[in-house]
């Protein structure tokens, strides 16, 4: 989703669908200068807003096309290796506030390489690494 664009901004933009088989998967030939279904083919393709599509999705297929997983061990911050969580936490201009929600008492004075380098230190030996997963996921601005 681009950054200028809220949720409801991105909702409301209308999707186009295939009339067939309701794939979302739109192709456009450019040498025929025609879209067409990457699923079935069918050259007959509709436009409508989002809900109103899921909705003819959901009684066709007698389930919904996406359902939210609000499992955060599924999201991509819980699979992110330590490398990138570390750089994450050291290219946030919040890093001190990361680092005291995990820690309260982390001392301070150190440099941010430092603190971030004995944060990672401290996680990895009180295994709580999932602590700071969790508070990323729900804090995700940071």
């Amino acid at each position: 989703m681009p950054h200028n664009l809220t949720q409801a901004d991105y909702d409301s933009e209308p999707v186009r669908y295939c009339s067939k088989c309701y794939s979302l998967k739109i192709k456009y030939e450019e040498s025929v200068d025609m879209e067409y279904c990457d699923d079935c083919g069918s050259l007959d393709i509709l436009e409508a807003p989002i809900e109103e599509w899921e909705a003819k999705y959901e009684r066709r297929y007698n389930k919904r096309f996406a359902v939210k997983n609000n499992n955060p061990k599924d999201s991509y911050i819980f699979k992110m290796p330590i490398e990138k969580l570390k750089t994450k936490v050291f290219e946030s201009p919040k890093w001190k506030e990361i680092i005291h929600a995990v820690y309260p008492s982390f001392p301070g004075g150190l440099s941010r390489a430092d603190s971030v380098i004995m944060f990672f230190d401290n996680l990895v030996k009180h295994n709580k690494l999932d602590d700071l997963r969790l508070f990323l996921y729900n804090h995700i601005n940071y």
